[in-house]
């Protein structure tokens, strides 16, 4: 009886374990311990970068900017300047290739509005 309750604990927080893994940007195998580690610090990230896209005006003072971006296969690519600024936050925002980069580099998304 015991066994078994603790036997389903494990189960359960083996599952769920599992479950956070998938929602991180990366595939890369490693102990719990240090993929609980990595999902606190990407959760961090995330924070930062939705305080960031909060503040950030929505149209720029500074005219356009050619933008550049990556497609899913990680290939670098231009022809993103036509878009206005909230067509490519959402790219970026919706891009996991983008999201990994800028994790993987500590970087994080602003305008120069927020510069100034």
């Amino acid at each position: 009886p015991q066994s078994e309750l603790a036997r389903q604990r494990r189960q359960k927080i083996s599952e769920k374990t599992r479950c956070l893994q998938k929602l991180l940007p990366w595939d890369k195998k490693m102990d719990t311990a240090t993929m609980l580690g990595e999902a606190y610090e990407y959760v961090r990230f995330l924070q930062a970068q939705v305080t960031a896209l909060h503040s950030m005006p929505c149209q720029s003072s500074f005219g356009t900017t050619t933008a550049y971006g990556f497609q899913n296969d990680g290939r670098f690519v231009s022809g993103l300047g036509s878009l206005n600024r909230q067509q490519l936050l959402q790219v970026m925002l919706n891009s996991p290739v983008a999201q990994t980069m800028l994790y993987s580099r500590g970087l994080c998304v602003f305008s120069m509005e927020q510069l100034m």
